[in-house]
């Protein structure tokens, strides 16, 4: 293109109109870059010109050392004699467990030898009873089910609508009622004007209810100030239990361990009962005694306890069945069988009279509680003379009146009279009592002011005792 043609500068409009801008237009972009870039370069100190950052990102920093591996080209050389006898592995060390609480072979308490002591073997075996009754107890006491039928009558479609038109009816008289009762009132109510007086007194009440609390307030916030020490000794005592019951449960937690392992999996550790021998099953020789359980689930038991495998399967809990005379069983599955029982060696039978001698034998152990169990248990099951006279051939009469003797507290008394009256049922069961001396033990059995059934069971047996004329002495 071409030069830009001159125009004429004559007069003072022209020169106006044509005089060129740029510069000025130049001077105030630059103006601006400066003062949004900070100054001009020119302008400013040298030492603000050049910075070295010194500051470090904390974040990178800490995933850096976090990550951080050492170079195996660093520690290996590239040299190596492959023919050396002593080779390296440049792989991962294992971890090293720390050892179980739990001993990895546990033994057995004295009972449970194939020719134990007997006061020994009555302790393991009234031991392992309890663990069963207490099953028993609570599959018992539990909540029953829903029922799945309801007694009743079956109401016809007849007298069910004669029913609903008669529910409809009384429905709407009541209804009728309440819509009188409501128009009664509607017209009873009128709106009342509110004065300026009225208004005044309403807000003095709110301004003085207001001040009433703020003065609470302040009381209270008093009181308090004064009450910090105690407030301060009630907080030193809380946070000294929270540290008493933080050191309980770290107690519990580790003695916890040393008798089950921690929970790995979905099912928890069931342990195996002990292994004893019932009383007619010992034979004080090796060469009689019958087989055990494997080795292989001893072990395995071991491990579960141990916490180095997970429990797979969870054992199936024995369930009870009642027959037809009223007699609950205890019925165990050939599966949970074979799981926590020893091959031919069953703790509990399926069978009752297993049961009454499971019972008679707790009568023998020293504490209270057994006794009261195992009597509890013989009461129930002294329901026909059958099963009352073989209570009796197991010598659980005798236990019972030994137990009545030296009973020291009113539950003892109590159960020991329950069992004894139920077994009163069966005469012979009553001369057997006779011949064992006890008609002089219940007269000399104390009553008791607090529980009435124990004067009930004794003059029940006395009463007995009188009418088939066991009580005159011969």
């Amino acid at each position: 293109m071409g030069k830009k043609a001159k125009s004429s500068r004559k007069g003072k409009k022209a020169w106006r109109a044509n005089i060129s801008t740029e510069e000025i237009e130049d001077f105030f972009e630059k103006s601006t870059k400066d003062a949004l870039s900070g100054g001009p370069l020119s302008s400013a100190p040298a030492d603000s010109l050049f910075v070295v950052d010194k500051s470090r990102d904390v974040s990178m920093k800490r995933k850096i050392e976090k990550n951080r591996e050492k170079d195996d080209s660093a520690t290996v050389s590239g040299m190596a004699d492959m023919w050396d006898e002593k080779g390296k592995d440049n792989s991962n060390t294992r971890k090293k467990w720390k050892p179980s609480v739990i001993a990895a072979v546990e033994v057995e308490p004295p009972g449970c030898s194939f020719n134990p002591v007997p006061e020994s073997h009555q302790d393991v075996l009234a031991h392992a009873v309890a663990e069963e009754m207490q099953k028993v107890y609570q599959n018992e006491l539990g909540p029953q089910p829903v029922p799945l039928t309801v007694p009743g009558e079956v109401v016809d479609e007849e007298e069910m609508y004669f029913i609903e038109a008669d529910n409809g009816s009384d429905d709407d008289g009541e209804n009728l009622g309440e819509n009188e009762d409501a128009a009664l009132d509607e017209r009873s109510c009128k709106t009342k004007r509110v004065t300026r007086v009225v208004l005044n007194k309403r807000a003095r009440h709110k301004e003085r209810l207001r001040k009433e609390s703020e003065a609470r307030k302040v009381e209270e916030l008093s009181k308090e100030i004064d009450s910090l020490p105690d407030i301060i000794q009630e907080i030193a005592k809380d946070d000294e239990e929270k540290q008493k019951r933080h050191l309980r449960r770290v107690v519990a937690k580790q003695e916890r361990l040393k008798s089950c392992p921690p929970r790995l999996g979905r099912h928890k550790f069931e342990p195996a009962p002990v292994q004893v021998l019932l009383s007619e099953e010992i034979s004080g020789s090796l060469r009689k005694l019958k087989g055990c359980c494997t080795l292989a689930k001893d072990r395995y038991k071991s491990l579960e306890k141990r916490g180095l495998i997970v429990p797979t399967a969870k054992n199936r809990s024995p369930c009870i069945e009642e027959n037809r005379d009223g007699m609950r069983n205890l019925t165990i599955s050939l599966h949970s069988m074979e799981k926590f029982l020893p091959d031919k060696i069953m703790l509990l039978h399926i069978s009752g009279d297993n049961l009454m001698q499971q019972s008679v034998s707790l009568l023998h152990v020293k504490d209270p509680l057994f006794k009261r169990m195992g009597a509890s248990r013989l009461a129930r099951f002294a329901i026909d003379d059958e099963r009352r006279m073989k209570i009796v051939e197991l010598g659980g009469a005798q236990k019972l009146l030994n137990m009545l003797e030296g009973a020291k507290d009113d539950r003892t008394l109590k159960e020991a009279l329950k069992a004894l009256a139920a077994l009163s049922q069966s005469d012979e069961a009553v001369r057997a009592l006779h011949q064992a001396g006890a008609v002089p033990v219940i007269r000399s059995t104390p009553d008791s002011s607090v529980d009435a059934e124990i004067e009930k069971y004794k003059s029940s047996l006395l009463k007995r005792f009188h009418d088939l004329r066991f009580d005159v002495p011969s």
